[in-house]
């Protein structure tokens, strides 16, 4: 337990030291740390191999480590509020994207409109609060479900295509979707919806420094730990349904429509289930974003961002709860981390999935293979 624990450790000071290190050489100190680990961990196989077996054998315990460490990130960037709104954002992508992967991962459902469908909850959010003055935790609620009706919508032409087809049908609607946002009256038009008002529940205002423990923190913290609350609820109760029956029929649907069909697996039900479900999570993350920024419009929403959801699965494993996690966890951080390098940035982004693409297609953390008792 206590090697789980050390390695959690280390990992933690490390990714800290990486976020907190204001000049290029303590950055590209703690680069090379990082880099040394993992060679190390690469060419010593025996140690691996024992690590592997700890985490294996204590995964209660690598799990309630993770745990702690997760709440303790707010206090070490107290320092820092705005590593603080980072790390709350990448948790809304966590959200985000284990809907997504639910949808392509384990249904074979390749949607990208991601950005569309965070966007129906985001602009739900700024309608209902903005123009109807309703308080924002209930529109939070509420909005996922606008997301989840407009997918059923969207579904009578997507149960008719396959594949590539389904791909441009789901593109369309995001070109489709940030023509309308930027026409439409209602939706602030190229402006967008300002004054989204903060998320305040049983009084308490998100906009508020939190104490805890006699230790002030940012006021971003409230939406991080909101967000990760979110990003627990989601992983949780995916990866439940991706473990049951019902995720082994969604799996069969993705490789073997027949077969499926043949096993006696709703189709039509099982494609339906699956695009609501994710659906409702990009929705909830789009929600979320909204009453933390304050502000929706459509650039927020549009394709670009479609292909960034996407890449947080492709960098963390197709069909794996946890690589989704990892991917966001690197993906959303690591191009604010390299802002100084300016438009160059941008480059080093896709260098990165395109060497995955190539040398780590599966992901860095590939979905494992059932097992049955």
């Amino acid at each position: 337990m206590l090697l789980v624990w050390l390695a959690e450790a280390v990992v933690f000071v490390l990714i800290v030291a990486g976020i907190l290190a204001e000049r290029p050489p303590a950055l590209a100190a703690t680069g090379a740390a990082i880099v040394a680990l993992g060679l190390l961990l690469r060419t010593a196989p025996a140690l691996r191999r024992r690590l592997g077996e700890a985490f294996a054998a204590r995964r209660g315990a690598a799990l309630a480590g993770g745990a702690v460490l997760a709440l303790a990130l707010p206090f070490a960037l107290r320092a820092s509020p705005y590593w603080t709104f980072v790390a709350a954002l990448a948790l809304l992508y966590v959200t985000i994207g284990q809907g997504l992967n639910l949808q392509i991962g384990s249904a074979g459902l390749i949607n990208l409109a991601g950005a569309a469908f965070a966007g129906l909850g985001g602009y739900a959010v700024g309608l209902l609060t903005v123009g109807a003055g309703w308080p924002s935790w209930a529109a939070v609620l509420v909005a996922p479900w606008v997301a989840v009706v407009v997918g059923a919508l969207l579904f009578v032409p997507i149960l008719k295509t396959r594949g590539h087809y389904l791909a441009l049908v789901t593109i369309a609607f995001v070109f489709i979707f940030n023509i309308l946002m930027n026409n439409l009256e209602f939706t602030g038009g190229p402006q967008g919806i300002k004054n989204i008002p903060t998320l305040r529940i049983l009084g308490y205002a998100f906009t508020t420094k939190p104490v805890v423990l006699g230790v002030e923190l940012p006021a971003h913290a409230n939406f991080y730990y909101a967000a990760l609350v979110t990003a627990w609820l989601a992983t949780v109760i995916l990866r439940r349904l991706h473990d049951a029956w019902l995720g082994l029929g969604l799996n069969t649907l993705r490789d073997d429509e027949i077969a499926a069909r043949c096993a006696g697996v709703s189709i039509t039900r099982g494609k339906l289930l699956a695009f609501s479900l994710g659906n409702f999570f990009i929705g909830l993350g789009g929600a979320l974003y909204a009453v933390m920024v304050g502000f929706v419009s459509p650039p927020d929403f549009d394709f670009g961002y479609s292909l960034i959801m996407l890449s947080v699965i492709i960098i963390g494993g197709v069909d794996s709860i946890p690589g989704v996690v990892l991917g966001a966890s690197l993906l959303l951080p690591l191009p604010e981390r390299f802002r100084f390098l300016h438009e160059y940035r941008l480059l080093l982004y896709g260098l990165v999935i395109l060497v995955m693409l190539l040398y780590r297609p599966q992901g860095l953390w590939p979905a494992g293979i059932r097992r049955y008792r």
